[in-house]
């Protein structure tokens, strides 16, 4: 519906094309290959290719949007029901919208060479990301129950591992989580192992992190003035990215796992726009990994993630290819066996030990961190819609047929919402706040703690807008908005 009739990844494979001197494109993988993850003889060669070359299992990305609504789940659920199949996993939950170029909606972008000719996305948004409430984590926990009490899926002492993607952008992650582990232990589970990956900062509601190459070396290279521009394309040296990754250090508090690097090349998605590392080899990619393996022992680490096993859109593969043939297969064995081979070193299973207090400071800052994060989106998009004379509060209010509202926060955002509402000729009735600000005799503040009248709907505009709901569902029946719901909707619409 997006791009076309029989679109996969693989067209943009084929498609590729070099835009600079030595630049490797298009990718061909072994053989001319381009196989079917939905047939079990490509399942089971997987398998059989990734054990043979040291691999132990899978990490697959799980994507999972509003309404429970999936995209390519089918090689994870057929792999439920080939019991036969060797191949242990686990998940990694990619909790982002997907979006067009164009869109003013931050989230991931697929596929941008291809936009012409695919059908209308309203705002931009292919498939819209979404966490609700606790039915619908219920539901969620539902779907992957499965997965996880299956014998291969992986699990640390017992507990399924699941790592979320963008932990930072999950807004209800503490509740989810809590709920979720309940859940766990309600299935005869003995908890769940859940993972952070990009996080900046410790979270207490997760259990581990996981620093997610090669975006973290990039991140790293670009403050250095380490790209180079070729055709439009933004490069970076292989070498100078495994030294970044190197250069790594845990997560204070927090036990931290590491990500090797197999190469990285979005211009098949992404043309010129896109990124690329240049003059990767499996040599170099032998040498690094041992580092890394070592560096990972001596953390006392059980797991080290590798990015990626097929990525073939983003060039980021251990799978076979016309011009390495298995090189970066047979490296990853190799340097599994150079790692032993190296001298024993007692694991420093302390490498993330730091006082109780300088964690509680850092996990304060994130937070801080995330909650001005939130409102410059915020504002971002409301800037957009006001440029494109698209604002309508009091016509959203019409459609869900609300006549009186309450703002819940009464800072900038509360402040820009209740002029606004003024000036659309629907004046909100109160505000709610910790503080009572002056906003003219005529608009009362109440505190949170007290009694307030009856009204349609509560819009909140601060930053934990699910804390906030559940607090006042103790004593409020009536409906609740978010300011970015509220966005959201125009946006689209």
């Amino acid at each position: 519906a997006w791009w076309g009739e029989g679109f996969t990844d693989w067209v943009s494979v084929k498609t590729a094309e070099p835009y600079f001197p030595g630049h490797n494109e298009p990718r061909i993988p072994a053989g001319g290959v381009y196989y079917d993850l939905s047939k079990k003889e490509t399942m089971q060669r997987q398998a059989a290719l990734a054990a043979a070359h040291g691999i132990d299992g899978f990490c697959f990305y799980h994507y999972y949007f509003k309404d429970g609504k999936k995209e390519l789940e089918l090689p994870a659920e057929n792999l439920l029901r080939w019991k036969d199949i060797d191949m242990p996993f686990c998940f990694n939950w990619a909790s982002e919208p997907w979006i067009r170029s164009w869109s003013r909606i931050s989230g991931n972008v697929w596929a941008e060479k291809y936009e012409a000719g695919g059908a209308d996305a309203p705002g931009g948004v292919l498939a819209e990301q979404a966490y609700g409430a606790r039915a619908d984590w219920e539901r969620h926990f539902a779907y992957l129950l499965p997965f996880f009490e299956d014998a291969r899926y992986i699990k640390e002492e017992g507990k399924p591992v699941f790592v979320f993607y963008s932990p930072d952008d999950i807004q209800p992650l503490r509740e989810m989580t809590a709920c979720w582990r309940a859940l766990a232990e309600q299935a005869g589970l003995p908890g769940l192992y859940l993972i952070g990956a990009r996080m900046q900062a410790p979270n207490d509601c997760l259990d581990a992190a996981l620093i997610y190459e090669p975006r973290s070396s990039f991140n790293r290279m670009n403050r250095a003035g380490r790209a180079t521009i070729r055709n439009g394309v933004r490069c970076f040296d292989y070498r100078d990215a495994w030294d970044a990754a190197l250069a790594s250090e845990p997560l204070p508090g927090c036990r931290t796992y590491f990500c090797g690097i197999s190469g990285y090349d979005d211009t098949p998605r992404r043309g010129r726009s896109g990124e690329c590392l240049t003059d990767a080899s499996p040599q170099i990619f032998r040498e690094n990994l041992t580092k890394l393996i070592r560096k990972s022992a001596d953390c006392g680490n059980g797991y080290l993630f590798l990015n990626a096993w097929n990525e073939w859109g983003e060039g980021m593969y251990l799978e076979p290819d016309e011009t390495d043939g298995y090189g970066y297969l047979e490296a990853v064995r190799d340097a599994a066996a150079d790692a032993a081979a190296a001298p024993a070193s007692v694991p420093d299973t302390d490498c993330t030990r730091v006082t109780a207090e300088t964690v509680r400071e850092m996990t304060a800052l994130a937070d801080e961190a995330r909650k001005f994060r939130r409102l410059f989106q915020t504002v971002d998009t409301w800037l957009f819609l006001e440029q494109e004379r698209k604002t309508g509060f009091a016509a959203f209010l019409d459609a869900e047929r609300v006549d009186s509202v309450a703002i819940y926060g009464m800072a900038s955002l509360g402040k820009h919402l209740l002029l606004s509402l003024a000036r659309e000729g629907r004046p909100a009735a109160f505000g709610i706040d910790r503080y009572v600000g002056q906003f003219g005799s005529d608009f009362v503040i109440y505190r949170p703690e007290d009694s307030f009248p009856a009204v349609d709907a509560i819009v909140i505009t601060a930053y934990d807008a699910a804390g906030i709901e559940r607090m006042l569902r103790q004593k409020y029946q009536g409906k609740i908005y978010s300011l970015e719901a509220i966005l959201d909707t125009m946006m689209r619409g």
